[in-house]
C-alpha cells in the first residue's frame, strides 16, 4: 500500500501534531491505523479497539509497582506483573486479573539470568511491548549511618536498583524501539537531607538517574523512537519504609497516578528526572 504524506494528507497534518514518542504507524490488513497512547493505551480505528498495548512493571506484586499495574490494566493495558516469588505473583496476578488483563512473567533483576530470560520470554511471546516501567527496588537499612554498611550490603543494592534495570533495559531496547516506547525509573532524589539521606538507597539510584539521561541523549541524537524518563515520587508508604504514616506521605496509589501522569500527559519528558512536584532535575545548573 502507498501512502502519500501530503500536506492534504489528514495522517500528515496528525503527524504534524504530535512527536515520534507519542505515536506508532502500524498496518492492520490493508489500513493505516494511528496508535495513540493517550487513547487510553489502544490501538484504535474509527473508534473501535483494535489492539490492547503491553507493559511491563517490574515489582508489580505489590506496593508502587502493584498500584501502576492496577492503573494501566484499567486503562486498556495488558501488564506484565514483574515478580520474582512465582506464588507472591500469581497471587497479584489473580488480583489484577479483576480489572483487566494480567500475566506473570517471572523476573529477579537482583540475577542477570533471570534478566536474560524474561527478555528471551518477551521477544518470544510480547513483542507489541511498548511500555517498561523499573519500579522494583530494594533500600537497604535506611536508619544506619552512612559508614555502618558492609561492601556487599552496598553491592546487593546496587544490583537490585541500577544493574538490574540497566541489563533489562539494554535486553528489551530493541522491541521498545521497534513499538516507538516508553522506559520509565522510579528513582528518588540523591542529594542527603538533614532528615533523610540513606546512602544505600540513594548511592544505588544516583547511577539510574544517571542512567535516565544519558540513555535520553543517545536516543535524541541517534534519532530513536524511544523516550525515557524518572520520576521521584517523594515519600511513599511501603513497606521499604515501614509503611510509615504522614501528611506528606503518599499511598502507593497516589505514587502511581503521580508517576503515570507524566506518560499521558502529552508531552516529552524524554531524558529527564522529574520531581515529584513537576520541576525537572538539573544536574547541570550551567546549562
Amino acid at each position: 500500500m502507498n501512502v502519500s504524506f501530503s500536506s492534504q494528507n489528514p495522517v500528515f497534518f496528525f503527524f504534524k501534531q504530535k512527536t515520534a514518542y507519542e505515536i506508532g504507524v502500524r498496518l492492520v490488513g490493508s489500513e493505516m491505523c494511528i496508535r495513540d497512547r493517550y487513547n487510553n493505551g489502544a490501538l484504535k480505528k474509527e473508534g473501535k479497539l483494535l489492539m490492547a498495548k503491553t507493559a511491563l512493571v517490574t515489582g508489580a506484586n505489590k506496593g508502587i509497582g502493584y498500584a501502576i499495574a492496577t492503573q494501566l490494566i484499567q486503562k486498556g493495558y495488558t501488564v506484565l506483573v514483574g515478580a520474582r516469588d512465582a506464588e507472591r505473583g500469581a497471587a497479584a496476578v489473580s488480583d489484577l486479573q479483576a480489572f483487566g488483563n494480567a500475566e506473570l512473567l517471572l523476573v529477579d533483576v537482583a540475577n542477570l539470568d533471570s534478566i536474560h530470560e524474561a527478555v528471551a520470554n518477551i521477544n518470544a511471546n510480547y513483542d507489541g511491548l511498548d511500555l517498561l516501567i523499573n519500579n522494583a527496588g530494594i533500600s537497604g537499612d535506611m536508619e544506619r549511618t552512612a559508614w555502618e554498611f558492609e561492601a556487599q550490603e552496598l553491592l546487593d543494592i546496587y544490583k537490585v536498583d541500577f544493574i538490574g534495570p540497566y541489563e533489562l533495559t539494554k535486553g528489551l531496547l530493541p522491541v521498545l524501539q521497534k513499538n516507538n516506547g516508553t522506559i520509565i525509573n522510579v528513582s528518588t532524589p540523591i542529594e542527603p537531607g538533614k532528615w533523610w539521606h540513606p546512602l544505600g538507597y540513594m548511592a544505588a539510584k544516583a547511577p539510574l538517574n544517571v542512567m535516565t539521561k544519558d540513555f535520553g541523549l543517545e536516543f535524541e541524537q541517534q534519532g530513536m523512537p524511544v523516550e525515557i524518563f524518572a520520576v521521584m515520587p517523594g515519600a511513599v508508604s511501603t513497606d521499604l519504609n515501614g509503611h510509615i504514616q504522614g501528611d506528606f506521605v503518599r499511598t502507593t496509589e497516589n505514587a502511581a497516578e503521580l508517576i503515570l501522569s507524566f506518560f499521558f500527559d502529552d508531552q516529552n519528558h524524554n531524558g529527564q528526572v522529574i520531581n515529584e512536584d513537576g520541576s525537572v532535575v538539573n544536574y547541570n545548573p550551567q546549562h
